[in-house]
Parts: structure tokens; sequence; C-alpha cells
């Protein structure tokens, strides 16, 4: 059944749209570079942009060297606040699990990093993901395809393909724009190495921010993951509301009413001091343009009930929680409304 509808849709118009996208995306990825540790430049007075001819080794050494400083000033800090405490013992985490104080090639990382969670990227996902599911379900009734599908003995079989396919689709597109990913990088910064060291090494700002002694290799572990989870919710919810509209229209209409909810209700300012924090911590606008400030950071700790939670873990939680919510209210759908 997966098959099948995995080729109704590469056979459909939306089939060649996305592979209009992805082409477009995997062309556009030469571009997707940030400022290697090797290089430096920035906006004088006069807004004029100036580059730092230095060697590249001498420019790579004096960054690192301004993270070292960075992390060891706050691993230096002694105060009472509980929220700074943790980036303090992290801080002298990293100084005490070092591998080798000195500048490392992470070149290739800081690429692949980069790429792994672009806005843009996350956008022509979402675009690719919100063609694919909000018509997953409109396309029959538009067809009428679907009467014939609820009375027929394997109606269960075909929706919950459907909706199999909504987490089975979001990771192979994901993974095949992150194989694309790699074998570019591979070709522009060689093969990568060193992904054993600390992650701050790749990250520009915030490094003393990470919530936790994370290696390069785990934190794009835990970026990808929280990617691949991000993606999957949209997938899902974009099918519910395939499934609960009559056309595609009021489904995509729906999926972007979702979507833009969380960062629209940041604006309500009379809703609790605690729900806003956590609103703008785990907001799907904000996860897509700005995925750098929450995935592996610290964002402090948040009161709830009388109790102080990790506010990273919170949102965490919230994701999956919504992943799964998803999932629910598609089988609640099935079985309450769609055949009844």
């Amino acid at each position: 059944m997966i098959l099948w509808e995995i080729k109704k849709i590469l056979k459909s118009k939306t089939g060649l749209i996305i592979l209009g996208l992805l082409i477009f995306l995997s062309g556009i990825m030469f571009f997707l570079k940030p400022t290697l540790e090797t290089e430096n430049s920035y906006r004088n007075d006069k807004y004029e942009l100036v580059i730092d001819d230095r060697a590249g080794d001498e420019i790579a050494k004096e960054k690192f060297n301004e993270k070292i400083n960075q992390i060891e000033q706050m691993a230096n800090t002694y105060v009472n606040d509980e929220s700074i405490k943790k980036i303090i013992e992290i801080s002298r985490e990293n100084l005490r699990f070092m591998k080798y104080r000195e500048y490392k090639d992470v070149s290739f990382f800081k690429v692949f990093d980069h790429r792994a969670d672009h806005p843009f990227m996350s956008v022509v996902m979402v675009i690719i993901l919100v063609l694919i599911f909000s018509n997953i379900y409109t396309d029959e009734k538009i067809s009428s395809v679907d009467s014939i599908i609820l009375s027929s003995k394997n109606k269960f079989k075909v929706l919950y393909s459907k909706l199999a396919l909504s987490i089975i689709l979001p990771i192979l597109i994901y993974g095949l724009y992150l194989v694309i990913a790699f074998l570019v990088t591979v070709v522009q910064n060689g093969m990568p190495v060193n992904g054993e060291l600390e992650a701050f090494r790749i990250i520009d700002n915030g490094a003393i921010l990470l919530n936790g002694t994370y290696t390069i290799n785990n934190y794009l572990i835990l970026k990808i993951s929280t990617m691949i989870s991000i993606f999957i919710s949209i997938s899902v919810f974009s099918s519910f509301f395939s499934f609960i509209s009559a056309n595609s229209l009021a489904s995509i209409s729906g999926t972007l009413i979702f979507l833009v909810l969380g960062k629209s209700c940041t604006l309500i300012k009379f809703l609790p001091g605690e729900l806003l924090t956590i609103l703008s911590s785990v907001n799907y606008v904000d996860l897509i343009f700005y995925p750098d400030r929450f995935i592996g950071m610290y964002c402090g700790q948040i009161n709830v009930l009388g109790n102080s939670l990790d506010l990273t873990s919170l949102c965490n939680g919230i994701l999956i929680f919504m992943l799964f919510m998803g999932l629910g209210l598609c089988v609640f759908t099935f079985k309450k409304i769609l055949t009844r």
C-alpha cells in the first residue's frame, strides 16, 4: 500500500513539483556555506565588506582562542543563579574533557552542520511536505474515490498506509537531502575528520550556551533527529487536515494556521509568562527559521506548577507530544469520523 501511495504521488503533478524543488535545492546547496574557521570578514563604519587576508590557520587559531577565553571566563564565574550555574558547570566540563586545546580542522562538519538545518532548506522541505500531505486524502474526495475506499474491507489498511507514509516520507526526503549535502560537502571540504571533538568548535555564536558537553558527532545526531521530528509532525498534521477537509485549499489553510499558531500566540501579552516563554522556544516558525537557537542549547529554567524544569527538555517533550497528538488525532478521525 505504501509503495502504491508513493507511485501515485510520483505520477501526479505534485510529484513533478516536488522533484523540481529537490533539484533546485540540490543545486543551490553549493552556495549554502557558513564563514569557515579559517575565514573572517566584517562590515566597517561605511558598511563596506572587509575581508581578513591573513593566513587561514592564524585566523582559525584566533577564533578558537576567543571561544576558549569565553568558556574559561564562564567556568571561573561564581554566582547563585541556578540558570547560570548549569552553563558554568557545562563550561567546566568542556575544559576538563577537551581532547586538544588547540585548533583542529572541522571545516567539513561546520559546513554540513550549516546545511543540515538551513532555514532555506527547511522552508523548501515544509513546502514539499505540505504539498504532499495536504492532498493525501482530499484528492480521493475530489475524485470520489473516498467512498470506494471507505466501503472496502481494506479501508483501515489504506488509511493507515497514508498515515504511515506521513512518517516514512519525511525521513526519506530529508535523508536524501542529507546524503546530497554530505557528498557536496566532501567535494568542497574533503572527508570528515575530528568529529569526536567538542561541538563548540563548529558554533559561531553561543558556544558557551550548549546544553551539554556534546561531541560534534553527537551534536549533529541531535540536530538531525530534532529536524526529523519537526518534519514528521508537520506531515502528520498536514495529513490530519487532509482527512477532515473537503478540499485542498481548506487542508493547506488548516496546516498553515497550525504552523503559525504558536508564533502568533507569543504576541498575546496577557497570556501567562511561563506559557509565552515556552511558546517562544518551541513554535514551528522559529524552529524552522532559527533552529540553532534551540537545538542543543541551554534555554534556562522555567517554573511550572511550582517545579523548576529545564526549558530545553520541556520543549523537546512538547515536540514529541505534538507528534503523538497528531497521530492520535488521525487515528481518532479514522475510527470516529471517516468510518462511523
